[in-house]
């Protein structure tokens, strides 16, 4: 006879080394990820910060042949995006993360003046060497975000920074846990919220986004409408409040909410 079976639907759990997703460098307490080519280095740091991560940033040669080595294990083997761009007055690298510039892996004679204004590594050599290209050049992404303590996650109530990116609790390792972000702009202005991205489950979760903190119109109701994942839809309030309502119901093998 033919044989049927069901089983529950269970998340992920999360791994005692904290980099769960992530591959773990036990000796500086950070993880990594290599990502599939992104359309420019913008549109890499943006897949990074989907990730709960920026691109990488590099202090030691030990860092430098981990993430090497890794790329090369993802099949990244002819160049990878740094987090490091040009910036500031003196128009020096740096970290997009912020993290003191203390240690570079550069080709002689680089950076090359007038050849581009962010940093790849070299992936198809041992050494992991660093040039600066065209920030428009499309490569793969490498990710870095610290170890997390293994803790159940939790609606935080810090207020939302306008131009920052505000996650739901556990993102993107888990989504079970709701919470309601409360957005204000200054008297006579608006409220704009972008979605980066919005993965739940169709049949249970639902984001709605409500004008004012109660008694305003809803703008969006993600709980019919839902096909799983969304991507760059951006909603305006009419005053200078807005209501995000993250309600999951299982909140099952899913990201969660990046606005």
């Amino acid at each position: 006879m033919d044989m049927f079976c069901t089983a529950p639907l269970r998340q992920p759990t999360t791994p005692d080394c904290g980099c769960e997703g992530f591959a773990d460098d036990s000796d500086d307490r950070v993880c990594y990820q290599v990502g599939a080519a992104a359309e420019s280095w913008q549109s890499a740091q943006m897949n990074c910060k989907k990730l709960g991560a920026n691109l990488a940033s590099i202090h030691n040669l030990q860092e430098n042949s981990f993430l090497r080595r890794l790329a090369v294990s993802k099949g990244a083997v002819n160049g990878l995006f740094l987090g490091a761009t040009l910036a500031g007055k003196g128009m020096k690298f740096g970290w997009v993360e912020g993290s003191e510039w203390d240690y570079t892996n550069f080709y002689p004679g680089f950076p090359m003046p007038g050849l581009g204004d962010c940093i790849a590594m070299d992936t198809a050599t041992s050494k992991g060497q660093w040039m600066n290209i065209d920030c428009s050049e499309q490569l793969p992404v490498a990710c870095i975000r610290e170890q997390r303590s293994i803790t159940e996650p939790t609606c935080s109530p810090d207020p939302a920074v306008e131009g920052a990116i505000t996650t739901s609790p556990g993102f993107p390792y888990s989504a079970s846990t709701p919470c309601d972000f409360f957005l204000t702009a200054e008297a006579g202005k608006t409220v704009e919220l972008e979605i980066i991205l919005l993965e739940a489950n169709p049949c249970c979760d639902s984001l709605v986004i409500h004008d004012k903190f109660l008694g305003g119109n809803m703008i969006a109701n993600y709980w019919f409408s839902l096909t799983g994942e969304v991507h760059n839809a951006t909603y305006t309030s009419s005053s200078n409040l807005m209501r995000v309502s993250w309600q999951p119901h299982g909140g099952v093998n899913v990201r969660g909410l990046a606005v």
